[in-house]
């Protein structure tokens, strides 16, 4: 049993990618932003990305065609989206208060310039708290109602026995 546990576990840490590929040329990576790179205009040149393993990642940020797209939200969950070319000093804004407070970020990129920037997906647990409580009553009431079925069932032996 030992054996199969190891192999199982060996094969997937072996296995376990450190960076997913969105298409082709595109990877997506994901981690929070160490610093940012502010041009004299108040635009953002690049960022640098601490990813979850410690490694950091130059990332570029692009403007003209094909602008970096933004999708950010702020402490409040308000979602604002823009991009390089229409929103770049507010773009500045948005990076800092997410370097702030550490939240972490996703980068689709291809070879180290920024396509998109969206907030890394979280989960709210708290508002899954009532889902987990309603699963631990139901299996709680189901552990009861079998004690009472067996409890009649060795009564109802025991009377004919």
């Amino acid at each position: 049993m030992f054996k199969y546990v190891f192999s199982i576990l060996l094969f997937i840490i072996v296995l376990q990618p450190t960076l997913i590929s969105a298409d082709d040329h595109e990877d997506l990576i994901s981690g929070v932003i160490n610093a940012i790179s502010i041009d004299d205009n108040g635009n953002v040149e690049g960022i640098l990305l601490m990813m979850n393993n410690g490694d950091f990642m130059n990332i570029d940020i692009k403007s003209g065609d094909n602008p970096t797209e933004f999708g950010l939200e702020n402490i409040a969950g308000d979602r604002w989206v823009g991009n390089q070319n229409d929103n770049g000093k507010e773009v500045a804004s948005k990076l800092e208060d997410h370097q702030k407070r550490f939240a972490p970020i996703t980068v689709l990129h291809e070879k180290g310039v920024a396509k998109e920037i969206v907030d890394m997906e979280k989960r709210n647990v708290s508002s899954n708290l009532n889902f987990l409580f309603a699963c631990f009553a139901v299996a709680w009431i189901a552990f009861f109602g079998y004690l009472v079925i067996i409890n009649g069932r060795i009564k109802k032996s025991s009377q004919n026995g």
